[in-house]
């Protein structure tokens, strides 16, 4: 199972995915390109919980994925 986590202002949106089910897969997928479309940014991150890299595609094998919108200070 894959995880897609997404911090904002409001908290956080999990959603869970099976890698072998097509709909979750592609419903996880299309959530992906939304918050990456509006400037998010998102990392794989490895079972200890650390960042591993920046990702830009989805990556049906991973077991989580954090996207954080980009920081606006003025």
């Amino acid at each position: 199972m894959g995880r897609l986590i997404c911090l904002d202002p409001s908290g956080d949106t999990k959603i869970i995915w099976d890698k072998d089910n097509t709909d979750e897969v592609e419903a996880a997928k299309a959530t992906f390109k939304k918050l990456r479309d509006k400037g998010f940014t998102s990392y794989s991150v490895d079972k200890t919980g650390d960042k591993k890299n920046v990702i830009a595609e989805f990556d049906r094998n991973a077991e989580k994925i954090i996207m954080i919108p980009h920081l606006v200070g003025g």
